[in-house]
């Protein structure tokens, strides 16, 4: 599904005319519902890692700029690799309240949408891998196709109408119904993405599902 297929299918689904659902307000709703589709499920395409460094004395480290979701933060300290375990910014700040006070860095919390806290306070510069989900290029009148819109064109679809209905108030029901088929949309997408693509047949043998047949027996004649 290109850019246009969808405009022209969230408005003939809702039956509401580029009057209201002006182009504008179309890529909103594309935005939101290609980052609710990222949120919700941990799809492959989109996981990247990058290099950073902490600065002593520093409890902030900068977030990548295209980051949706993070996953991991892992820090080279003394020449092992250590995975900082994830915390709430009310425990980061119960554990190390002085954050003057500086110590080997074991926790990180989000403080906003570009930056991570750590504590404690960073003694050293440590080398550090952020893995995370990053926010691709928008489906776009200039963007026409994207991972999302070839492949998973019915959660991107389902996504976008309840968008839409929220914005115009619609028959709670069709919202429901379109929630239930995006749930069913993103579930198939997630087996997909679990089952499939992350199997190894040769250790864990082909994906297979059971077929009904008849019993063997002597044929009557």
């Amino acid at each position: 599904m290109n850019y246009t297929e969808l405009v022209d299918a969230i408005r003939s689904y809702t039956e509401v005319d580029s009057n209201v659902f002006s182009t504008g307000v179309v890529n909103t709703f594309i935005t939101l519902a290609e980052n609710k589709i990222l949120r919700d499920i941990d799809l492959d395409d989109f996981k990247k890692e990058s290099s950073a460094a902490t600065t002593s004395g520093n409890r902030f480290l900068a977030a990548p700029s295209d980051l949706l979701t993070h996953r991991y933060i892992m820090a080279t300290i003394n020449g092992d690799q250590v995975m900082l375990e994830f915390r709430d910014m009310s425990f980061m700040k119960e554990y190390w309240p002085d954050h003057t006070e500086t110590g080997t860095p074991k926790y990180y919390a989000v403080f906003d949408d570009s930056t991570f806290y750590l504590a404690p306070t960073p003694d050293a510069a440590y080398d550090v891998q952020l893995g995370y989900i990053y926010r691709p290029t928008q489906l776009s009148s200039t963007n026409t196709e994207t991972w999302v819109s070839k492949n998973a064109p019915e959660a991107l679809l389902y996504a976008c109408l309840i968008q839409a209905y929220s914005f115009t108030k619609g028959p709670l029901e069709m919202l429901q119904y379109y929630e239930q088929a995006y749930q069913k949309a993103i579930q198939g997408l997630g087996i997909e993405q679990q089952g499939r693509r992350r199997r190894d047949e040769y250790r864990d043998g082909m994906v297979r599902f059971p077929v009904k047949s008849d019993s063997p027996g002597p044929v009557l004649r």
